[in-house]
């Protein structure tokens, strides 16, 4: 009723502003007998009081004692405690008693909390719990027997310290760590909405691994996810890095509009940057201004501003290895070039003279801007230059026709240019994944203005383009469902005027050249004339993409503009790339373009066909790549207005990028925001986010540091840092933490060492009745965390156990098993590729699942990961039947427990009991008690009594044929089988899922 929403605020009278609220004279400052608000809420009058009696809200007895003091007090307002920069708080002094329990300040401020609240701190933790918790938190792997050994028998002082540093620099550190930044990220493997289309942005998730691993400082880290392509000299890593802001779902359903979608992924950008890095829900200012914070709908666009300024670009990546492929076969043309020089005195003046002819020559091209579109689910967008880019859907046969009115009295030939463009797959010209399309025919027809019934196709004399690929058959990816079947093959220009739909022109030259601008001359039989304005019809029939356009089976154009020219015949013909440096000045042309001028020159010399033999072999050791989506940016932020409701289609006043004045305390901090620091506005911003002083920056990420540590942050709302978020358990040592972290230089891992080394992390998590009552969610931090381990965890320890797992960092994305009924309809929208990784990929870590954001895998749904759709910073934790029958029958973890019971019996003494001994501690690092050995030992022999019956089929149970089993194991299967019971039987318990 009272706050800043015009629309249920139904008295001039605002509470939630301390300037506001005083001068109302309301509040009765001191004066609990003036005050009118102390009345309306102790009022038994139901016409008087607040909140009235129809309404949901109550003041509670507590609450209203605390307003009556606040009043007695003299009412005064004070700043949100996240919103102030953060300040190194006091140590708390401890009596000596309580001192001995500090490992570092970390701990006073612990110890001083559960102090206040009645509660003693538990024992340490024993060493072997403690090595087990620690490989858990750091690497997101139990350690295993002889690790644990080798920690018990290190009698340093300083051997947990030396354990932290180890795990610390361990390359699983930054994997494990990626998930907790990619679920804010939102990173995913697919597009999400209906179609769900896959796609390659692995890079990605290998950067934030690789920069977790390496402790790049947190500000660093932040900057080049929001701008890294901004920064001087930004190689591949920085705009690998503005992956965090492609990691938005794409819409590509026939229906969607593609600015709308562009801007929903905008909003969605907002959300993660206010939940991952600011810590305040952004999301409803996008359409109003927010109803608790002070962040108005003016500055949430301001923010939206400075990020509104981007193309989504999908660029080609390098491996270190493909990078290496790539730099040895520009090395060999650098050399092929280099002989020629040495070989040809004169080529400066020859090629002088070439390019004085080939000026003379060039010819004049008119574009013809269509105004008649098709109307289909692919939409057409036509860019100030006249050409036209494909967006959205995109199908995987389609004929189009565009058509426009035009004059022209004489026309000798048409040309179709084939364009770059960064929206499109690695730049493009082409839709594929590749960048590449292919043209199945192309046809003109032209009528007469006044009579456009009467229109006739143009009939072609020849074609020429400057890429004419040899006749191949199509790449598997754009196949028909009978791929031996398909005869459709792509070729030279002539395949696209020969009127048979089997055959194409492709823009692709293989791996280095396909992208790069390409255009094909259409020269008709006999020049045409024209007397008055006629209509000009281009038709694209596009036949050669594969059956599946749910899975970029593409093969279409992406960009392309149509020109006319009234030149004589013949016309020189020159490659796109050659006309366009042709046609900049020679003081302008950068080094690249006079290296590619003089390749082009020398390529036409008919003394040189050997070296241009050796070219192409060069060319064919050009490394195959993948893609990563990127921020391409525009030079310069789109114009950007506050939308009505957020309605794309409803903009209103224009504005300026700019930051919440709330964030930045300064008087006019807009405006000197614009003024001191005048670069490009997506990088001010990145870097103002990370500045020393920003409130609630250095806040959020240690909070949510925490909050893996110990199950729960110092403030439970880790995307809510606003006024509706959980006032901190523990508000000095949250400051101290964020202090800690900017004066370390944004030092993620030191943040890390302080919480591993203290004695709260090192405190025993056994509870006893009395402290479970006394403090039920531990928030006072008087035992150490206890709570099962988060999804990717649970599967990579059930194959760490086992020792089947692969433990190599970054690269594509896996398949392992899973139920072929998932990724085909009705449990998907339409069917998907789920081609199961082999020769032991599929015993990968689960950060390296292919993640569909419509068909999550299976294992890792039950237990809770999220999907990607949104950024989420906190995960919920359940408890359910179907997580224990995942662990006890999905095919993946039966097949853990065939290969733990093989290792059992090769690494393990030779009696039950050290068998027994050995896989209890591989599934939870210590030995199992004599009630639990004396379980298993029953299991065991019940297992023998069964199979001594002969009650079972060994093969059918174990999954494999007994030979395979001994060739994988070297176990016989049959010796195996009461193990595998067991083994199944410990992978199943909670202890071996639970951090403790």
């Amino acid at each position: 009723c009272h706050g800043p929403d015009e629309t249920t605020r139904e008295a001039d009278l605002r509470l939630d502003i301390d300037g506001e609220a005083l001068r109302s004279g309301v509040l009765g400052e001191g004066d609990l007998e003036s005050s009118t608000l102390w009345e309306r809420i102790t009022s038994t009058d139901p016409d008087m009081v607040m909140p009235p009696p129809d309404s949901e809200k109550r003041i509670t007895d507590a609450e209203r004692t605390l307003i009556e003091r606040w009043i007695r007090q003299g009412a005064s307002y004070s700043e949100h405690w996240a919103f102030r920069t953060p300040r190194r708080p006091s140590v708390p002094q401890l009596p000596p008693e309580r001192a001995e329990l500090v490992n570092n300040d970390l701990d006073a401020f612990v110890l001083s909390r559960a102090h206040e609240n009645g509660l003693k701190q538990a024992p340490l933790a024993s060493k072997t719990e403690l090595v087990r918790r620690l490989y858990l938190d750091l690497i997101g792997l139990p350690p295993s027997p002889n690790q644990v050994d080798s920690f018990l028998r290190d009698q340093r002082s300083d051997a947990y310290a030396l354990l932290v540093d180890e795990l610390l620099q361990s390359p699983h550190f930054g994997e494990h760590w990626a998930r907790w930044w990619l679920d804010a990220a939102r990173y995913a493997d697919s597009d999400g909405y209906e179609k769900d289309k896959p796609r390659s942005v692995w890079f990605y998730r290998d950067w934030v691994i690789n920069a977790l691993n390496n402790n790049v400082p947190y500000d660093q880290f932040v900057i080049e996810q929001l701008a890294g392509d901004l920064l001087p000299d930004a190689g591949q890593s920085q705009r690998v890095a503005t992956g965090f802001l492609r990691n938005s779902m794409i819409n590509e359903e026939g229906g969607a509009d593609p600015e709308q979608f562009r801007v929903e992924g905008m909003f969605d950008r907002m959300d993660a940057i206010g939940k991952a890095i600011l810590g305040i829900t952004t999301q409803c200012a996008q359409c109003h201004t927010h109803k608790y914070d002070p962040l108005s709908q003016s500055e949430y666009y301001q923010m939206f501003a400075a990020l509104n300024d981007f193309e989504e670009a999908t660029i080609t990546v390098f491996t270190p290895e493909q990078a290496a492929q790539r730099n040895a076969v520009e090395q060999r043309l650098r050399t092929v070039a280099a002989d020629i020089k040495s070989e040809l005195p004169d080529w400066k003046q020859r090629l002088e003279q070439w390019e004085d002819d080939a000026q003379t020559a060039l010819v004049p091209w008119r574009t013809l801007t269509p105004t008649d579109l098709p109307f289909e689910g692919q939409k057409f967008k036509v860019l100030d230059d006249g050409s036209i880019l494909s967006q959205s859907y995109a199908p995987t046969r389609v004929t189009n026709t565009f058509t426009l009115t035009t004059t022209a009295e004489k026309i000798t030939a048409f040309r179709l240019d084939a364009l770059q463009h960064p929206q499109l797959p690695r730049g493009g010209p082409g839709r594929s994944i590749y960048g590449t399309g292919a043209l199945t025919e192309f046809s003109v027809s032209i009528a007469p203005a006044d009579k456009p019934g009467q229109a006739q196709p143009v009939k072609w004399r020849t074609a020429y383009a400057d890429v004419n690929p040899e006749r191949t058959s199509l790449p598997a990816v754009f196949r028909d469902r009978k791929p031996k079947e398909d005869e459709r093959v792509t070729g030279p220009i002539e395949y696209a005027i020969d009127g048979d739909n089997q055959t194409a022109w492709s823009t692709d030259n293989g791996p280095g050249r396909r992208n790069q601008n390409r255009h094909a001359i259409f020269v008709p039989e006999q020049p045409l004339e024209f007397q008055g304005p006629v209509v000009i019809s281009f038709t694209l029939k596009q036949n050669h993409g594969g059956w599946n356009s749910d899975d970029n089976q593409n093969y279409l154009l992406g960009r392309y503009r149509f020109s006319i020219t009234h030149a004589d015949l013949p016309i020189t013909h020159l490659p796109s790339r050659v006309e366009s440096i042709l046609q900049t000045s020679q003081s302008r042309r950068t080094d690249r373009e006079r290296a590619d001028l003089f390749d082009y020159w020398w390529s036409t010399l008919p003394e040189q066909a050997a070296r241009r033999t050796e070219v192409e072999q060069a060319w064919q050791a050009f490394p195959k790549t993948d893609t990563q989506l990127v921020a391409y940016s525009l030079g310069a932020p789109r114009n950007t207005y506050v939308l009505t409701r957020g309605d794309f289609l409803n903009p209103a006043e224009q504005v300026a990028p700019g930051v919440p004045e709330f964030l930045d305390t300064r008087t006019g901090s807009n405006e000197r925001w614009q003024v001191e620091q005048p670069t490009h506005p997506r990088l001010r911003l990145a870097r103002w986010m990370v500045r020393p002083e920003a409130p609630t920056t250095a806040r959020v990420v240690v909070n949510r540091i925490w909050q893996a540590y110990f199950g729960r942050g110092l403030v439970t709302s880790p995307e809510d840092f606003g006024y509706q978020s959980t006032a901190p358990s523990h508000p000095q040592l949250l400051d101290w933490l964020a202090v800690e972290l900017v004066e370390h230089d944004w030092d993620l891992k030191h943040v890390h060492r302080l919480i591993v080394e203290s004695a709260t992390y090192r405190q025993s998590s056994r509870a006893t009745e009395d402290q479970i009552a006394a403090d039920p969610a531990n928030q006072w931090l008087a035992r150490g965390p206890r709570f099962r381990v988060r999804a990717e965890t649970v599967r990579d320890a059930a194959l760490s156990i086992s020792g089947l797992l692969d433990p190599t960092v970054g690269g594509p994305s896996i398949y392992p098993p899973a139920p072929a009924f998932l990724f085909q309809p009705p449990a998907s929208y339409g069917p998907k590729v789920w081609a199961t990784s082999t020769d032991g990929e599929q015993y990968r870590r689960s950060l390296y699942v292919h993640r569909f954001r419509s068909v999550l895998y299976p294992t890792l749904q039950v237990f809770d990961a999220p999907k990607g759709d949104a950024a989420c910073v906190r995960r919920e934790r359940s408890n359910t039947p179907m997580q224990a029958l995942v662990l006890l029958n999905e095919p993946q973890f039966v097949e853990c427990a065939r290969a733990m019971a093989g290792r059992v019996l090769r690494e393990a003494g030779p009696t039950d009991a050290d068998r027994l001994t050995y896989a209890f501690r591989l599934a939870v690092s210590r030995e199992p008690a004599a009630d639990e050995q004396s379980v298993l030992q029953q299991l065991l022999e019940q297992q023998r009594e069964r199979l001594a019956a002969k009650n079972i089929d060994v093969q059918q149970l174990i999954g494999v044929e007994g030979s395979l089993y001994h060739q994988l194991t070297g176990v016989h299967a049959e010796e195996a089988w009461p193990w595998i019971i067991v083994c199944r039987a410990i992978l199943n318990l909670d202890e071996v899922i639970t951090k403790q």
